[in-house]
């Protein structure tokens, strides 16, 4: 059983909502990667779509190319009306099958020598890299145009955008020139939305499966942590507890017993000078007084030693009194001067609380020892969510006064640093070139969780 059932109810709780965060991060996260997949492949779809139809094009052109229009291009050169007649009528027959929709013959000087428009014919234009090429390097392309060149002034009032081919035509007296051939773009949306509808489910459906095979393992996973987390945590109560119990056995046992027996015989030592003859010696009365002060310094050092093992309340406001008592003692044994500011919105833990108490007397019992300090800061804030501990001397400093020289405050802030970091926060020292030195302790306020960075 839980050492603190709420504490118990509490991480169940936590542990359920990181559950359910999981499984809506992993939610989210699929329909981000569904989204992105989806563009994904419509995108290299319509790569894929446009290229194979635009290459079917230029096939298709090649075809009209040699068989139709090389043939009839010399005596159509020589105005052979039967040759141009006979042009026509293949292209109109092409018009009606959807194949072509326009028709240039190029020349290199930028003359249009036949057009299916006849009144581009014989109209000159500056040349077109892609004619230039064509002829020049003997260049096939094949393109998406959207018909924005000077020459497109026809068919930029009936079309929007059109498939554009060029291709060189060889003429049997060694000229070439270039065939320019515009087809409707309706066969490449058509390859588009095809591959696209075809791909897109495939590449989603494979997604989706993919999540649901690893949805399952997410959530054990995660549940497992938390489990793993929450028994970690619970042990964690339990060493406390248990620590907590032994350390009130302890300190009822010191109490009840030599501090008690101690106090007796301290109290007896300072009865007995009245007791003793008139001619008992200076020495012996002497001796009297120094048992009598070893004493007392000893029951006055276990009563220390008691508080030390079992510290005083640690409530909110006990908190505070108890790190001022802690201030007082320094300034009784040392005289360095510590102020100290406390304010605590809400209560913390106890694990929490006595940490930070554990720290605050870590912190000056090396002060008093090891810093030579004149001056000790002590600021403790808290609230819902952070418990921040701040304290600063005018000391010597951890570098001026070397590992060997605080070698027990460096153990016992390794201690504190380990404690802190199983609570879920953290402990940072620091000293400055000038000297002195600066602990920084920051605790969630529940004693479970991650805390941010101090301010």
């Amino acid at each position: 059983m839980s050492p603190n059932p709420g504490r118990a109810r509490a991480r169940g709780g936590r542990s359920d909502r990181t559950v359910r965060h999981t499984i809506i991060a992993l939610l989210v996260t699929a329909l981000l990667a569904f989204a992105a997949v989806a563009t994904g492949t419509a995108i290299v779809a319509r790569q894929i779509a446009r290229r194979d139809a635009l290459a079917e094009a230029l096939r298709s052109a090649r075809l009209v190319g040699s068989t139709v229009f090389a043939p009839l291009l010399p005596a159509v050169i020589l105005g052979d009306r039967g040759a141009i007649d006979r042009l026509d009528d293949a292209v109109r027959l092409r018009w009606r099958d959807g194949s072509l929709v326009r028709v240039k013959i190029w020349k290199r000087d930028g003359t249009i020598i036949y057009s299916d428009d006849a009144a581009a014919i014989g109209a000159k234009f500056p040349l077109h890299t892609d004619v230039a090429e064509t002829i020049d390097l003997h260049k096939s392309t094949a393109a998406l145009s959207n018909l924005t060149d000077p020459e497109n002034v026809t068919e930029t009032a009936r079309w929007h955008r059109l498939v554009e081919v060029y291709l060189p035509l060889n003429l049997d007296d060694g000229t070439t020139v270039a065939f320019e051939m515009y087809s409707s773009d309706a066969r490449v949306v058509t390859a588009e939305t095809q591959l696209s509808s075809q791909l897109i489910p495939f590449a989603l459906a494979a997604l989706l499966i993919l999540l649901i095979t690893q949805l399952p393992v997410s959530i054990w996973l995660v549940r497992r942590v938390g489990r793993a987390r929450d028994e970690h945590t619970r042990l964690l109560d339990s060493a406390l507890t248990a620590s907590g119990r032994e350390r009130r056995a302890i300190a009822r046992d010191l109490h009840d017993g030599v501090v008690q027996d101690l106090a007796g015989a301290s109290y007896a030592i300072d009865a007995l000078p009245g007791t003793l003859p008139l001619d008992t010696g200076r020495q012996s009365q002497d001796l009297i007084e120094s048992v009598a002060g070893v004493l007392k310094s000893s029951v006055g050092a276990l009563r220390t030693l008691m508080v030390d093992i079992y510290p005083p309340d640690l409530s909110a406001d006990g908190l505070q009194a108890a790190i001022t008592d802690l201030a007082a003692t320094l300034h009784a044994r040392t005289g360095v001067h510590v102020e100290v500011h406390v304010e605590i919105e809400t209560q913390p833990s106890p694990e929490v609380a006595a940490t930070a108490y554990r720290c605050a007397r870590e912190c000056l019992i090396n002060i008093a020892t090891h810093a030579r300090a004149q001056h000790a800061r002590v600021h403790l804030t808290g609230d819902q969510t952070v418990v921040r501990l701040r304290i600063t001397d005018d000391g010597i400093g951890l570098a001026a006064a070397g590992a060997d020289r605080r070698g027990e405050g460096h153990f016992g802030l390794r201690l504190l640093k380990d404690a802190a970091a199983d609570l879920g926060g953290a402990l940072r020292v620091s000293s400055g070139t000038q000297g002195g030195t600066t602990v920084e302790l920051d605790l969630p306020t529940s004693g479970i969780g991650l805390v941010g960075r101090s301010r």
